[in-house]
């Protein structure tokens, strides 16, 4: 798991313990601080899980363009 996604799991876990503590006491403004950090983990935890996704795809096309290449390796060498 990348970073980015454990930075944001976490960042979202401590928002909703800011955010239950905030509801709890009565403070708004710590509620608010809450949910702030929710959003902002789950936004973190979403570029991680794109960064992943586009360094598969970046590898899939690198594989494609090997297999491509070594394919006209072999015609030429014929």
């Amino acid at each position: 798991m990348s970073r980015d996604i454990q930075t944001g799991r976490w960042h979202q876990f401590r928002g909703r313990c800011k955010r239950a503590w905030g509801e709890l006491v009565g403070d708004q403004e710590l509620t608010a601080e809450g949910n702030a950090d929710v959003v902002a983990g789950a936004l973190e935890e979403s570029i991680g899980v794109a960064k992943r996704e586009a360094a598969r795809e970046i590898a899939r096309g690198a594989d494609t363009l090997a297999s491509y290449a070594k394919k006209a390796a072999r015609a030429i060498s014929r």
